[in-house]
């Protein structure tokens, strides 16, 4: 999975517009960003990018590049196995 295809996923796990997010992207501005939204996708990554993350691993989480930096080094893994 690359860093395209992730946040097209999150677009979906949010059911926002495609093109909706951005790095600046304030998730508390997201009515979806909730703990089940979270739970989605650390569930997501654990089942597609062969890793166990935490529940916790989102929840300091204020913009949406903070998401990505918290998943990008899984994202790298999995382009190279490819």
């Amino acid at each position: 999975m690359n860093l395209k295809q992730f946040i097209t996923l999150c677009e979906e796990i949010l059911e926002v517009e495609p093109g909706t997010l951005t790095m600046a992207t304030r998730l508390d501005n997201l009515e979806e960003w909730d703990s089940l939204t979270r739970m989605d996708l650390v569930s997501y990554c654990d089942d597609n990018l062969n890793t166990t993350l935490p529940v916790e691993i989102f929840r300091d989480t204020e913009t949406f590049q903070d998401v990505i930096d918290k998943v990008k080094p899984y994202l790298h893994v999995m382009a190279y196995e490819k």
